[in-house]
This record gives structure tokens, sequence and C-alpha cells, in this order.
């Protein structure tokens, strides 16, 4: 029976205090350095990405102010130039109204003759 012991039995039993060996630490440690490059790698690429969406909606957001900007410069043009016109329209309403009184003050007269 020791015979059939000695041929079958394992070389040595593992201890369930046993440490991991040095090989096993330095396989773990190096896992869990690459899990921890992954995730900085894969943070840096959102940040990044981020950073460029954000990025083209400033200069999406300049572009419109520029456009606006400018569609402002051209209202204020036009806001001048129909200033002007009222004004010119107000001063031949007033021509007007003037030649309308001297005619109806002609046409008093003439009637009171």
């Amino acid at each position: 029976m020791d015979d059939v012991y000695q041929v079958n039995a394992p070389t040595d039993f593992p201890s369930p205090k046993e440490q991991p060996t040095l090989e096993q630490q330095q396989l773990g440690e190096e896992k869990r350095i690459l899990l921890v490059k992954e995730t900085v790698e894969r943070w840096k690429k959102e940040i990044l990405d981020k950073i460029q969406f954000l990025k083209e909606n400033y200069d999406q957001a300049h572009r419109d102010k520029e456009g606006l900007l400018q569609e402002i410069d051209h209202l204020k043009e036009e806001l001048t130039a129909t200033q002007k016109h009222a004004q010119a329209l107000e001063k031949k309403l007033a021509e007007t109204l003037e030649t309308f009184n001297s005619l109806l003050d002609e046409v008093s007269g003439a009637l009171q003759s």
C-alpha cells in the first residue's frame, strides 16, 4: 500500500496560507499595471475627445458670432438709410403741407373777394 501511495501521491501539497511565488507576484503586478495603463489611456482618450468637441463647439460659436455681427452691421446700415429716407419724406411732407396751406389761403382769399 505504501508503494501505491508513493507512486500516486503529489510531490508537494499547497498550503492554504501559502504566499504567491515571486513569479506569480510579478505576473499579478504586471497585470495590474496593464489594467491601470489601459484605464489611463482610456481616460486620456475620453478627455482629449471632450476637449476636441468643446474646441469645435467654441469655433462654431465664434463663427456664428462673426456672422451675427456682420448681420447686425448690415441691419444698422439699413436702419441709417431708412432713417435718412424717412427724414427726406418728412421734409417733402412739410413742403407739401406748406404748399397746400398756401393754396388754401389763396382759394380762401379768392372766394372772399
